[in-house]
């Protein structure tokens, strides 16, 4: 049981360490390329992913239905 918490105990800490290095490193990254490059940069890759994301095929065996199954309607009388 111990051995457990301390491997988990570990494996927080290791995120912890490599979360407070992500600040850092992308103040290093904007400084390299500036501000307005990396906006541009970000911008062209959100539009790119936007177009991929609007061509992508459906699925085969899914189609797209607006709610739920409808039953059929009888005329009254029939059971």
């Amino acid at each position: 049981m111990f051995d457990k918490l301390m491997q988990i105990f570990e494996k927080l800490i290791i995120t912890l360490i490599v979360l407070s290095f992500l600040p850092c490193l992308f103040g290093a990254i904007i400084h390299a390329i500036g501000t307005l490059n990396l906006l541009l940069m970000l911008g062209v890759v959100s539009f790119v992913a936007y177009l991929r994301h609007g061509s992508r095929v459906p699925a085969a065996g899914k189609r797209k239905t607006a709610g739920a199954e409808r039953l059929p309607l009888l005329p009254k009388g029939d059971d």
